[in-house]
């Protein structure tokens, strides 16, 4: 029986067994196993070169110093009339928009105070004023409208050559540079507010687009490790065999580069918190407030910037290591970048009955992503509703999170691969103890002694988010590498990207509705359970079987008797056998090279 050892780091990288001959199937026999196109294999250093960015690309920075997050709109009448302080840290935006901003009462009057409650602070916007609230949602709304023109129009584009490559740099660059610039705001007096408005905004379309466009280049680098390899052109191994190869290294590939994010995030957590409790007494401090650099504003710049590099620092590895034939086929004759996107978006709805299931994981994955974002805005509201955490206890309990994400991912992976659990199976049961918190929720609507009423529960809260539902996003990312046909992975990673970020209000518009209408933010966990309970149901319908066999129907279809989506002179070759001259090369072959 293999130990954990090997179960956890079992490398793709030795092969057991004759070198397989990769001319000894037809084109027809390959598109059987779900391959339409010839790639190289995957390399040492790529595949670590994948898990180091998103080591680097972990997004603390996007989610602790420079967004808006401003829970005025969530307010309550009780706490209202308790004078409850939401607003317990400033990011970059916020202070500076309240620096900038004013009181109604006051309109010449530069500047409001945070720790004033009574009072709505505004700033001008498009000839009139709104609350610093609205400006964070509303900056939202523009960054998400923005990334769903770009993901649809260019989506698909990194399906072709190496789009792919060129689009992930361009958005590492841009948001590198994004979260390094706000320093430059260190001592403004929030008269440009606006400025670090508009770099906020292209801060979050940078950061949205390199999350897709580096998930959808995981299906390409985990089906070309030698193992998958030897699978595919294997005549003796079956389609079946085949599948079950490819989705353990799939899943590998997912559960470990999401570990590496949170490792990332732990690395950056442990150094920031640290540096955060320094002495430093060159600022003008509150009565009660510790003289350390944490309680400074300008340890959310340098935090920026420590985070930009640490990016910069991660991701150069993948850029310079991905195998330079990696990538898609030519974009086809007489069709333009501009328009590529629409198109086979188009023609992809138009497919949606032959590629039913995966349609049906977009609608699941939409209701459960939204479960998931409003839970965690109504953990963050309550929060601040029951307790106000000090710097030290944030710290420690970033840690623990950080610490049990990266627990669950690896624990979650060991079960599949010792129990030889599918990932459809493997996934529900991950959100189905994610749900268990929503249940935990509605039991506090009728009582204030259990239900995420107390300290001691959000600690547990913590816990439990990250051993069982940080692993979703890997598994989720996995399922849906299962149902895209290959050669799509763009496109439809592309438009789970624009999901994703629907999702990510639509739930928390619903809980504020539902809590200005009964005054009781507790009466929204249901809301939350009924979208875990429903995504459960679509997913547990879904074949993933019958799925890839849509999927090699779809692909003889619209791959091997046209060039549809391929140049001609493309699809003539991966029509023919692959011969000793044209195949790609193998991993044995680069490293007897």
């Amino acid at each position: 029986m293999s130990t954990w050892k090997e179960l956890l780091f079992s490398d793709p990288f030795k092969v057991e067994g004759d070198i397989i001959d990769e001319s000894a199937q037809s084109k027809e026999a390959l598109v059987a196993k779900g391959d339409n196109f010839e790639q190289p294999a995957a390399t040492k250093g790529e595949l670590w070169g994948y898990y180091l960015y998103y080591n680097g690309d972990n997004g603390f920075t996007m989610n602790s110093y420079m967004p808006s997050k401003c829970y005025e709109k969530y307010r309550t009448p009780l706490e209202y009339e308790t004078n409850s302080p939401l607003l317990h840290h400033l990011d970059i935006l916020q202070s500076l928009a309240y620096k900038g901003g004013f009181y109604l009462d006051t309109p010449d009057v530069q500047g409001c105070d945070p720790s004033n409650t009574d009072k709505v602070c505004y700033v001008p916007w498009s000839g009139g004023p709104i609350p610093v609230a609205s400006m964070s949602l509303y900056i939202q709304a523009i960054a998400f409208s923005i990334q769903f023109v770009l993901f649809t129009t260019f989506g698909s584009l990194g399906d072709y050559g190496r789009w792919n490559r060129w689009i992930l740099l361009g958005a590492t660059i841009i948001g590198c540079f994004t979260q390094i610039i706000p320093i430059v705001f260190v001592n403004n007096d929030g008269s440009q507010w606006n400025g670090m408005m508009g770099i906020m905004c292209i801060a979050w379309i940078s950061y949205g687009a390199s999350l897709v466009f580096y998930a959808a280049a995981f299906p390409l680098l985990a089906d070309n490790l030698p193992a998958v390899r030897q699978a595919r052109f294997d005549p003796n191994v079956s389609r079946e065999e085949y599948v079950l190869v490819a989705e353990k290294w799939r899943n590998n590939v997912s559960a470990i580069s999401t570990t590496f994010s949170n490792v990332g995030f732990l690395i950056v957590t442990a150094v920031l918190s640290g540096a955060s409790f320094a002495p430093w007494e060159n600022y003008a401090f509150d009565a009660d407030t510790p003289h350390v650099l944490g309680n400074v504003p300008l340890f959310n710049y340098i935090s920026t910037v420590v985070c930009g590099g640490f990016w910069v620092i991660n991701a150069i590895p993948y850029f310079l290591w991905v195998p330079a034939r990696r990538g898609g086929p030519p974009l086809p004759p007489n069709e333009h970048y501009m328009t590529i996107g629409w198109k086979n978006i188009i023609g992809a709805l138009r497919e949606a009955r032959k590629l039913r299931y995966l349609f049906m994981y977009i609608i699941a994955y939409f209701l459960f992503s939204d479960a998931v974002n409003t839970l965690n805005s109504m953990i963050g509201i309550t929060q601040g509703q029951i307790t106000s955490f000090n710097a030290q206890q944030v710290t420690i309990l970033n840690l623990v999170s950080a610490i049990c994400s990266i627990i669950g991912c690896m624990a979650f992976l060991w079960i599949q691969r010792y129990f030889k659990i599918r990932t459809k199976t493997n996934l529900l049961i991950i959100i189905g103890l994610t749900a268990v918190v929503p249940i935990w929720g509605s039991i506090g609507i009728g009582t204030t002694r259990f239900g995420i009423h107390n300290t001691w529960e959000l600690w547990v809260f913590y816990v439990w988010s990250g051993l069982f539902t940080a692993p979703i996003w890997a598994w989720q990312q996995t399922m849906l590498a299962e149902l895209v046909p290959k050669g799509r992975e763009n496109l439809f990673f592309g438009l789970f990207g624009v999901v994703n970020k629907a999702s990510s209000w639509i739930g928390p518009v619903v809980i504020g509705a539902i809590t200005a209408t009964t005054s009781n933010l507790w009466n929204g966990w249901p809301f939350v359970l009924a979208l875990f309970i429903i995504s459960v149901v679509i997913i547990w319908f879904i074949d993933v079987d019958q799925a890839k066999e849509d999927i090699r129907l779809y692909l003889e279809e619209n791959i091997l008797p046209t060039d549809q989506g391929i140049e001609l002179s493309h699809a003539k070759s991966i029509a023919e056998p692959v011969t000793e001259v044209n195949r790609a090369p193998s991993y044995e072959d680069e490293k007897r090279a």
